[in-house]
């Protein structure tokens, strides 16, 4: 088996997480299609925030393992870690806000744009996973479908061009 990247890692669990969804969507299982879009567009962001941004699972120390989850360095104080939306949807946008490389071309002001005026997992949370499912509605799933296909369509786009600028 080839050796991988994180930045794969997290790329393939995008599309994995993205296709369960629409699976379970089309069967009407809402909740655990609502997680997956959520899992998706979070993996996917993960993914495009260690190609193309200064976010990294190097090691914390010299010599040291490398990170176990994303983080973003600070010039003081300690590394923040990248969690789960929507926080991540927000640390998007700070680190793009500071890397201008985002904020141009085809594929970066398009994901630029839909990070800075949409929120469709503003009200998602990953401990979700322990609710009973009756608050997921039809309307939040596609939204959070759409919003999903159109992140992993600029994840594609930004793969095969090899740049997001």
């Amino acid at each position: 088996m080839p050796h991988t990247s994180k930045e794969d890692h997290y790329a393939y669990a995008a599309l994995r997480h993205h296709n369960d969804a629409v699976y379970l969507h089309d069967d009407g299982r809402l909740p655990n299609a609502d997680h997956h879009f959520g899992f998706a567009v979070e993996c996917a962001l993960k993914s495009l925030m260690l190609r193309y941004t200064r976010v990294s699972m190097d090691p914390l120390q010299p010599g040291g393992q490398p990170a176990t989850k994303p983080y973003i360095p600070r010039q003081s104080g300690r590394p923040k870690q990248v969690g789960h939306l929507p926080e991540v949807w927000s640390d998007t946008v700070d680190v793009i806000s500071d890397a201008t490389l985002l904020l141009h071309g085809r594929t970066g002001s398009a994901l630029a744009s839909i990070l800075a005026t949409s929120a469709p997992f503003a009200n998602w949370s990953v401990h979700d996973r322990y609710s009973d499912g009756s608050s997921v509605v039809e309307t939040d799933v596609s939204a959070r479908r759409a919003a999903s296909e159109l992140i992993l369509s600029l994840h594609e786009q930004a793969l095969i061009d090899g740049v997001l600028a």
